[in-house]
């Protein structure tokens, strides 16, 4: 091939080339008539002018962009149906579709929202609520009118997306991961249902909540009650047995306030289920006392000491006689008190168990003392005053000396309970001979001084 038919074919290339350029230019400068809007407009929707869509494949694209819409105002329209239609054939991926329309539905029902609130007026700050939060509103009609907006709001994305709108805006929120842990055991479909049917019992509470105003009668009592079994019948139903076992242990009343209460006990999985048996078993036997019944105050407070003793028993057997006294030692508030302490000021949390051992043994003297009829108020008194004593030096040398920033912290924030050992709990002083003799107390620390000889009756 000479340099002549070289030449002639490059040009020719060069125009085919220039021609294209062309052509596409043509169908960029495009304009079609924008899409009618369906009849049926329901919710106009914001003026968005941007949108990102995937990136087209060169080998399609002249095809591409003489059979889909170019512009923003092609795509757009004031029916959601016909809008959503529209972002799909143009080819924007469905995750997009679905940010695109569950932001323009928030920002359209926000608008709403905001026409609701301006019922009331102007935003008053003295104004007060249960919150005191800003935009609280005390008014049940306003509050009444923006729950059945919410509600509606979450009927119109399942009905347009056959999404849950919960579920949609935990994804964007801290807690995103929320629905995985309390329903990660159940399918997909059972996992909506109960979703489903909670939000429809949470609803029911919250009205019950709502017209309480703040004061729950035992009428009100009654009825939460009520929904609560109602509820849970029903999960049980929707469920199998063992579904709604691991629904409870995630769930349930009796699985949050224990996950709370066991703070410091630490359980392993096997620990917290049988803790969980026991625990629910309880609460179920408590849950049928009318503890508000005046005439039955005293039947049910022994019921539930029975109740509460049967629990400890059964806890004991199941978890061993150490398990279980870590278990007691975690119900203790100056314990829990201690572990934060710790916590804080980044220490071993075996310095919360000495130092909590120790405020068991002197409160255990202390009660020995205090119990004890052959004291007189005096020797009483002071016998309290050096158990006292010696257990603030000895907690202070524990946490490393009176100077100690621990110990100078530890007695500005929680210290309480080392002060009421010096205190009698006991308004009526037994009265004693003053010749009576009392052998001596045992020593509470093996760093305690003797106590002086006390009187000891003949």
């Amino acid at each position: 091939m000479n340099l002549r038919t070289i030449s002639t074919l490059l040009l020719a290339l060069n125009l085919a080339f220039i021609a294209a350029i062309a052509y596409l230019a043509f169908l960029l400068n495009f304009r079609p008539a924008p899409l009618r809007p369906a009849a049926n407009e329901r919710v106009v929707t914001n003026t968005v002018r941007q949108i990102a869509v995937r990136k087209i494949n060169a080998t399609n694209l002249l095809a591409a962009l003489a059979n889909r819409p170019v512009n923003w105002a092609a795509l757009e329209s004031s029916n959601y149906v016909t809008y959503i239609n529209n972002l799909r054939n143009f080819g924007c991926p469905e995750e997009t579709v679905r940010d695109i329309i569950v932001t323009d539905i928030a920002k359209s029902y926000g608008r709403r929202r905001a026409q609701i609130r301006a019922q009331s007026g102007a935003y008053q700050f003295w104004k007060t609520s249960d919150t005191g939060e800003i935009g609280d509103t005390s008014d049940p009609k306003v509050q009444a009118q923006l729950n059945e907006l919410d509600r509606e709001q979450t009927a119109l994305i399942q009905e347009l997306l056959g999404i849950d709108y919960r579920a949609e805006l935990a994804k964007y929120s801290a807690d995103q991961d929320y629905e995985e842990r309390a329903y990660g055991f159940l399918s997909q479909e059972k996992r909506e249902q109960v979703i489903d049917l909670q939000a429809k019992y949470d609803d029911l509470e919250r009205q019950i909540y709502d017209r309480s105003k703040g004061f729950l009668l035992e009428a009100d009592q009654e009825a939460l009650r009520r929904l609560q079994g109602q509820r849970d019948a029903q999960l049980a139903q929707l469920m199998s047995p063992e579904e709604y076992q691991e629904y409870q242990l995630r769930n349930s009343p009796t699985a949050v306030n224990l996950r709370a209460q066991l703070h410091g006990f630490n359980p392993n999985e096997l620990e917290f289920r049988r803790i969980f048996q026991l625990q629910k078993a309880y609460d179920d036997q408590i849950s049928n006392l009318n503890l508000a019944d005046p005439a039955q105050a005293e039947a049910h407070a022994a019921a539930q000491a029975d109740a509460q003793q049967a629990l400890d028993q059964e806890l004991a057997k199941v978890l061993g006689p150490d398990r279980f006294k870590e278990y007691q030692r975690a119900q203790d508030a100056d314990y829990k008190a201690l572990l934060q302490f710790s916590q804080r000021f980044e220490t071993s949390p075996a310095l919360a168990a000495r130092v909590y051992d120790m405020k068991v043994a002197a409160e255990r003297q202390k009660l020995r003392l205090e119990t004890d009829p052959a004291l007189r108020p005096e020797q009483r008194a002071q016998a309290l005053a050096a158990i006292a004593e010696e257990t603030e030096r000895s907690v202070a040398q524990l946490m490393g000396g009176q100077n100690s920033q621990l110990w100078v912290a530890y007695q500005s924030i929680g210290n309480q309970w080392i002060q009421n050992l010096g205190e009698s709990d006991f308004e009526m002083e037994p009265e004693v001979p003053e010749e009576a003799q009392v052998a001596p107390a045992p020593r509470l620390f093996p760093f305690l001084p003797q106590p002086p000889p006390l009187p000891v009756p003949r």
